[in-house]
């Protein structure tokens, strides 16, 4: 509980406004007084904020005199662009504290505007967001040249877009003209298209990809999204576009493509409370039938699983939206509770509904032979057929630090042996960011909740490798991997023994949840304080009120692709004779959920 608490207590207290704590920021606190004008006030404040996280120049400051010299330049920047030209800023400083007192005068609004445009595009135009009257606010003046560029770029053929903008001051009037500019350019269609520097790739899966046809109005945001399609194929390392010249209204594009490096191969070694030691080796082809199908092979060699993997995934399966995953692979696994080997062959076809939303449908064929502590070993050919929707808003897949993701699996199975067993495998996970970009280390909270069911068949009579499990990286950390979760008596073989416990057998409901506190101290370097709890259960009821927990706290190094992660982590619930270790060290690349 105490854990839970200081957690609480780190996202609850931020540092407020101009406070600087003490190793981190040597910057005088400041002040800012404007008055009858608060909305203007805490804005300047939090304009001044932003720039002493950033600015190289404040921070080779060591007078408070020189910080403030140089940010009353800022202060009357920050009034002029919201319209304040009369503005003044006078700054003091005593007891190593600056006060900025700014008068900002009378604010100077539009008393013209003004748009150069051909008479056939200004008929249609809506206007750019100002009027005569409104501040002369230079976040909104430049909104004004976005507005113009977007409307030409969807309803002219321009072979340049040009706007500019002029702002006349008029300070006797305390007002100003705008003027709106489009420079000439002849408007032009498209003519030939043609893609050079390919060698492996094909050429007609790539202009696919282009969106651009001959005689389409010309459009150089067209042209942008073009390049952008091909880049997204993950077969261009890099590309650019040529315009020729203008031949009677029509003009030829040619991009110019670099193709990436299609295969890789990964060599690896690593130690893991999970599966021991080990290495692992792979192998991947990213364009091995021309068309950006990727083939992966994979080996693992650890003290508890060895597995070879094959996956096929082919991108645009029948529709641009689509994607066909196809895998075989072979798993001998050796846990307390249990030891497995399978056969695995299956296919998933992926469909995004939309940019957050993707929908699966996929059958898979399992060959195993599980045998179970004190139990003989049987033999399964499970036929599944999962079924899956997951909604993913988060900004980065390894590290995010905000949205959502909410991830629903229904996978039914069909056991071909004389046995008969049939169960349905329900999992749902969600998780949670949201990062406060204005406090200090940019915290971001992270929260992730799981829960499963399973369905149609007695704990026992289904396979021990499909059953929940609770304990380790993934799941609760603090206690060894699978740890969590019912077990069975095992009476005495000898007169006068004691019936002991089993090694966790796995059961049929699962609830998890966990939340983390993530710090960045600088651009390479962050920390983490979490708390994990969750079980498994012999009956598909879970529970979030009967659950074993873990904290612990963690490292993290930024690299170019993810955070490397380094964990140690402490069961609060320790059981004595289940959980021999007081602690559990994880160390993976990205975040851990």
């Amino acid at each position: 509980m105490a854990t839970c608490v200081l957690l609480g207590a780190l996202f609850l207290v931020a540092p407020q406004q101009g406070h600087a704590l003490p190793f981190f920021d040597n910057l005088p606190k400041f002040k800012v007084r404007v008055s009858e004008n608060r909305e203007l006030q805490d804005w300047l404040k939090d304009q001044l904020k932003e720039q002493r996280k950033s600015s190289s120049v404040l921070k080779s400051y060591e007078d408070p005199l020189d910080v403030a010299r140089f940010e009353r330049g800022t202060l009357e920047k920050l009034l002029r662009s919201r319209g304040y030209y009369d503005g003044r800023v006078r700054q003091s400083v005593s007891d190593g504290e600056i006060l900025y007192r700014v008068v900002p005068g009378r604010i100077y609004r539009i008393s013209s505007l003004d748009l150069r445009m051909p008479a056939r595009l200004k008929a249609g135009f809506p206007g750019v967001g100002l009027s005569e009257g409104d501040p002369l606010e230079a976040e909104k003046v430049t909104e004004g040249v976005k507005r113009i560029e977007t409307y030409l770029a969807e309803n002219a053929c321009l072979l340049n877009v040009d706007v500019s903008y002029q702002a006349t001051v008029v300070h006797s009037e305390h007002a100003a003209r705008l003027e709106y500019r489009v420079a000439k350019s002849p408007e032009v269609n498209v003519g030939q298209i043609y893609v050079e520097g390919l060698t492996t790739v094909d050429e007609d899966f790539l202009r696919k990809r282009l969106k651009l046809e001959e005689g389409d109005c010309f459009s150089r945001g067209k042209m942008d999204a073009a390049k952008l399609r091909l880049l997204r194929t993950n077969l261009i390392a890099g590309v650019n576009a040529e315009v020729s010249e203008p031949n009677a209204g029509i003009v030829d594009i040619t991009f110019l493509v670099i193709e990436r490096k299609h295969r890789t191969i990964r060599l690896g070694v690593g130690y893991s409370s999970d599966d021991g030691g080990g290495a692992s080796a792979g192998w991947e082809h990213r364009n091995i039938l021309g068309r950006g199908e990727k083939i992966e092979v994979e080996t693992r060699a650890y003290e508890v699983t060895q597995s070879l993997k094959t996956e096929l995934l082919v991108p645009r399966f029948f529709r641009d939206d689509q994607d066909f995953a196809a895998k075989a692979e072979a798993e001998n696994e050796d846990r307390d509770s249990y030891q497995a080997e399978s056969i695995t062959i299956g296919g998933t076809i992926s469909r995004r509904q939309t940019k957050h939303r993707t929908f699966s449908v996929g059958s898979a064929l399992k060959f195993s032979r599980v045998q179970e502590e004190g139990e003989e070993s049987e033999n399964y050919n499970l036929l599944s057929f999962p079924l899956g929707v997951k909604i993913d808003t988060t900004d980065n897949l390894l590290d995010a630090h905000r949205g959502a993701t909410i991830a629903l699996e229904v996978k039914p199975y069909f056991d071909l042996r004389s046995s008969g067993t049939q169960f349905t495998k329900n999992t749902l996970v969600m998780t949670g960011y949201h990062t406060f970009e204005e406090t200090r280390f940019d915290p971001t909270v992270a929260l992730r909740i799981k829960a499963g069911v399973i369905s149609g068949a007695d704990n026992l009579e289904i396979p021990a490798d499909e059953r929940f499990y609770a304990g380790g990286g993934g799941s609760v950390r603090g206690y060894a991997y699978q740890a969590l979760g019912p077990r069975r008596l095992i009476p005495p073989t000898e007169p006068g023994e004691l019936p002991k416990l089993s090694d966790p057998i796995g059961g049929r409901g699962l609830s998890e949840i966990s939340l983390e506190g993530r710090f960045r101290f600088t651009k390479s370097w962050g920390g983490v304080f979490f708390v994990d709890g969750g079980n498994a259960y012999a009956d598909p009821q879970p529970s979030f009120d009967d659950l074993y927990w873990g904290a612990g706290f963690g490292v993290r190094y930024m690299t170019s692709f993810a955070p490397l992660r380094f964990d140690i982590a402490f069961p609060l619930d320790r059981r004595e004779g289940l959980d021999d270790s007081r602690y559990q060290v994880y160390v993976s690349l990205g975040q851990a959920f």
